[in-house]
């Protein structure tokens, strides 16, 4: 099984039910999709910074319960660690409220990997928010990628939007920064449409696909994704899941899946499936991380 890197913030999570909270739980989309792949059996390591506060004492048993590494998480005195509430507002559409300004997460430099090695890491993921949180951040974002790449590590990007963050031409900068250094590249339909400019998945992809990742995944929600590289385009059906959805933590959920489908050395049609399957199971259950399936689960479906 193969060694997955990755890093970001992490956010304490509150769940509103009828006016008052109802569970505390942890996301980020990185660390979410850490979580994905090692519940699939793979070795993941997430790096962050955390604030002195309960919450990061909150992250870290997760991380620990989950078999996340995170001997790469900084905890910085007197910093606070990022928060969401979030409140279901329809069986398929949920409202979140960020309060992450200032986290110690919004602190990351480059030089957060300094002394880290990657010697023995098979792969590296990164998402767009990031860089979306400030100048250190978009530094490191931009140095794990190109020192991955460099190494010859396969390099995943998803471009994960979030306009509250980052505008449309600031997500743009972002990725053109990298994407030369990109292997596999995942984006929404959204978000392919933002990079450029093209309604039509179909064209996207392949405009996306010429600018030099090897392979560009476009995920189509309900009507399930698209994944193009050198041998053509692919496609899987979204597996259909009864109401009520919770569709955050779908494109991370998406991602695991599709890494340790390619690090196992699963063709793409394969990768595309598990990622579909993976995001299926995420979306059925209240937390961003909480439904992803197990190696067991996964080998018992596959059996």
């Amino acid at each position: 099984m193969g060694h997955v890197f990755t890093f970001g913030e992490a956010l304490a999570t509150f769940f509103v039910a009828g006016g008052r909270p109802s569970a505390v739980a942890v996301a980020g989309a990185e660390l979410n999709t850490a979580v994905g792949v090692a519940r699939l059996g793979h070795r993941a390591t997430w790096m962050s910074r955390l604030g002195d506060d309960a919450f990061s004492a909150v992250v870290r048993e997760t991380l620990s319960t989950e078999g996340v590494d995170s001997r790469a998480v900084r905890t910085i005195p007197g910093g606070k660690t990022g928060l969401i509430v979030k409140e279901r507002v329809s069986d398929e559409a949920v409202r979140s409220e960020h309060y992450r300004a200032g986290s110690a997460a919004a602190g990351l430099t480059a030089a957060d990997l300094d002394g880290i090695p990657l010697d023995d890491v098979d792969w590296l993921h990164a998402s767009c928010i990031t860089p979306s949180l400030g100048e250190g951040p978009r530094e490191l974002f931009e140095r794990a990628i190109h020192d991955a790449a460099a190494r010859g590590i396969p390099v995943s990007l998803d471009t994960n939007h979030r306009p509250q963050l980052i505008d449309d031409a600031g997500l743009r900068d972002a990725v053109d920064d990298v994407i030369d250094d990109v292997d596999t590249l995942l984006c929404n339909e959204d978000e392919a449409r933002v990079l450029t400019g093209l309604d039509e998945p179909e064209r996207a992809i392949a405009e996306l696909l010429a600018r030099g990742p090897r392979t560009v995944v476009v995920k189509l929600g309900r009507r399930g994704a698209l994944a193009a590289d050198a041998g053509g385009v692919r496609r899987t059906d979204a597996l259909k899941i009864p109401p009520p959805h919770h569709p955050v933590g779908a494109g991370d959920a998406f991602a695991a899946g599709w890494i340790t489908s390619i690090l196992e050395g699963l063709p793409v049609d394969a990768a595309l499936r598990r990622g579909a399957w993976c995001a299926a199971r995420v979306v059925a259950d209240p937390g961003d991380h909480t439904g992803f399936p197990t190696r067991a689960r996964l080998d018992e479906v596959a059996a």
